[in-house]
């Protein structure tokens, strides 16, 4: 990396207004656009929030009013960067009302004898977090905002930030928003030999997070998912690029560590533009691709500029053509639609702003050959593919258009099991399926794996901790234990996996320590309208479908009896599905006795093509040797010393 293009070198001056630009530049500028006008018409004059209509966090007040002023600056920085290549009439009187409001907020919520003052920084508080965002919003509107002020002003937003330096920071990716406050201050002459000790020390520990192959554990969340993109490399791109002048031994390490993430994280997206809704905070939807962007401009993306493209505007139309807005215009806490029952505690009505990360192509110019390369199709969209990752213990499979996560060893902390283990928990995640919730920590969802319970409890026990065995792009295979300490119920469970196309082997070694009943659940698929959902079951087979996906489910050895968990109407509960109101999974059910081993055996489909659904025909199922034959897909033979002879 030349060292010469720092600092700012993703803020660089686009030079005269064009006339015209790229439809694809103008089209990503419109999609901000439609986003921020909505939040103008929220603008009240001296008011430093935005009343964005939503849940209130398990943080305070002033937590959730700062984030609804921190997160769409971001939103309205970059869109405000592309107008210096090209704008329209209306575009200006829209940054009128915002650059006014956003100044006049910054000075208000930053003033302690202001009623909208935001209060101070302290130990753990949410305010770290969006004071290190806020950081990358006033440097990228450093010329719209920051400059604009006089130099007691500026000194008044300074002492308010300093109200971070010193305050503990959760051990995980949290860690970098102290360091973009402490420099910031360092730039603005209100650092202190400490703060460059401190930033050091915090760069060692957060070095300690990294695994390999571009991939870091998120610290004591110990997780490996979509924060890895749009947390852990989209904060260190930012930090290289404002502040990395000083370290260029850190710079070229850390860039090499998001080249080579870039190298396999296209395989996460489907033909359709999705990505699987896979771990925490999956309200950010489009945030998925933050780190694109931001590694093209700063030349150190191994991608095609054509597929760059792809990724980022495929992802963002793919959730800008659902109904992903409120009442007010604003986004919605959601997936594919307004679902706040399915966000985490510590999301608030202004959290879902976090995706304005995703705008980042608007940094670029529009002569870049991000906007003019010939679009390359994503993986997903060329061939069937499998990849097996080792640091974060997960499979990425690109089949029939589709993207499956196999989750072989991700997981989440004890600790943060209130976020619902259930978002790491599940066998396998894809695109077009999500998966289903549940609002009481004593249930776990029946999709998605294998479940337990008493036989008089009505506690439903799901798999958390997981150790991986074995990663491989043909087969995995983890042990967990289906139980807690409460209780002390325990089921101990070794699961291997093999796939062909959209069906998944999925095979369970089960040793009971007290009676119970094991559930193995399909994927749930969902429907707008219940009428859509057709489903059947002959013995131990069965199927569903919603119009255009289906899945299938047959037990192949082990399994007593077939059920299904569906949400069909109003009289079935509250909603549970995060794609839809209405859902139905397909089980496949056995009972356990004390001290009870068990071999469970099931064949999983997901898919659109009737024909290869059809159940299979159970040919061999011998030591090391089993065999299979579909109607449609032939002969399937699985060799493995696991296997055990049965039947």
């Amino acid at each position: 990396m030349d060292r010469e293009d720092f600092p700012n070198s993703l803020i660089k001056d686009f030079g005269p207004k064009r006339e015209l630009v790229p439809a694809d530049y103008r089209w990503w500028q419109n999609q901000a656009k439609d986003l921020i006008r909505p939040l103008i018409d929220l603008m009240v004059d001296g008011k430093a929030s935005l009343p964005i209509e939503g849940m209130a966090s398990d943080h305070d007040a002033n937590a959730d009013r700062l984030e609804s002023y921190a997160r769409p600056l971001l939103l309205w920085a970059h869109w405000q960067h592309s107008l210096e290549a090209y704008s329209e009439e209306d575009d200006d009187k829209i940054t009128a009302v915002a650059k006014n409001w956003f100044r006049k907020g910054l000075l208000a919520g930053t003033d302690p004898m202001s009623s909208e003052f935001w209060g101070y920084s302290a130990n753990f508080h949410q305010h770290s977090v969006e004071m290190g965002l806020m950081v990358i919003g006033l440097e990228l509107s450093r010329k719209r905002l920051w400059d604009t002020l006089d130099d007691a002003e500026k000194k008044q937003v300074l002492l308010w930030l300093e109200s971070d330096v010193g305050n503990g920071h959760h051990w995980n990716n949290h860690m970098f928003f102290g360091i973009l406050v402490m420099e910031f201050l360092i730039r603005e002459d209100r650092g202190h030999e400490a703060y460059r000790l401190v930033i050091d020390r915090w760069f060692e520990e957060l070095d300690g997070m990294y695994a390999r192959d571009g991939w870091y554990m998120d610290g004591m969340n110990q997780a490996f998912d979509f924060y890895n993109a749009y947390a852990w490399h989209y904060y260190i791109l930012w930090w290289i690029s404002l502040y990395g002048e000083n370290d260029a031994e850190r710079c070229q390490r850390w860039s090499k560590r998001t080249g080579r993430f870039l190298q396999d994280y296209p395989r996460f997206f489907a033909a359709s533009g999705e990505h699987p809704a896979f771990g925490r905070s999956i309200t950010y939807r489009f945030n998925a691709t933050a780190p694109i962007g931001l590694a093209h401009a700063l030349g150190i993306s191994p991608l095609d500029p054509g597929l760059s493209r792809s990724l980022c505007q495929r992802n963002l139309k793919f959730f800008t053509d659902k109904p992903v807005v409120q009442s007010q215009g604003c986004l919605s806490l959601g997936w594919y639609d307004e679902f706040i029952d399915m966000v985490e505690v510590y999301s608030c009505g202004g959290s879902t702003y976090w995706a304005a990360k995703a705008f980042a192509p608007l940094l670029l110019s529009p002569e870049d050959a991000f906007w003019s390369s010939p679009e390359v199709a994503c993986p997903a969209s060329k061939e069937d593919g499998s990849l097996a990752l080792q640091p974060p213990s997960l499979i990425v499979r690109n089949t029939n258009g589709e993207v499956e996560i196999i989750n072989v060893g991700s997981q989440i902390a004890s600790t943060n099991t209130r976020f619902g283990p259930y978002k790491w928990g599940l066998l396998s995640y894809k695109s077009s399926y999500g998966f289903t919730i549940v609002r009481d920590a004593e249930l776990y969802p029946r999709d998605g794996g294998l479940t337990a319970q008493a036989p008089t409890g009505r506690i439903i026990y799901g798999r958390h901790y997981t150790a991986p065995a074995i990663v491989e792009s043909d087969r995995m295979a983890c042990l967990y234990s289906l139980g807690r300490k409460f209780e002390q119920f325990q089921v101990s469970v070794e699961t291997r996996m093999w796939w062909r196309g959209d069906w998944q082997l999925i095979v369970h070694r089960c040793i009971a320590k007290q009676d119970c009943t094991l559930s193995h659940g399909s994927y749930a698929l969902s429907a707008d309208d219940a009428s859509l959902l057709d489903r059947s079951d002959n013995g131990l087979v069965g199927q569903a479908w919603n119009g255009e996906h289906g899945i299938a489910l047959q037990g192949v050895f082990g399994f007593e009896s077939y059920g299904f968990d569906s949400r069909l109407g109003e009289g079935d509960g509250p909603r549970r599905h995060i794609q839809a109101p209405f859902h139905t999974t397909l089980l496949l059910e056995t009972n356990m006795g004390a001290a009870d081993e068990a071999w469970l055996v099931s064949l999983a489909w997901s898919g659109k093509n009737r024909a290869e659904a059809a159940p299979w025909n159970v040919e061999r199922l011998g030591a090391s040797d089993w065999r299979f034959l579909h109607p449609a897909l032939g002969t399937w033979k699985v060799e493995d010393t696991f296997l055990p002879q049965l039947g």
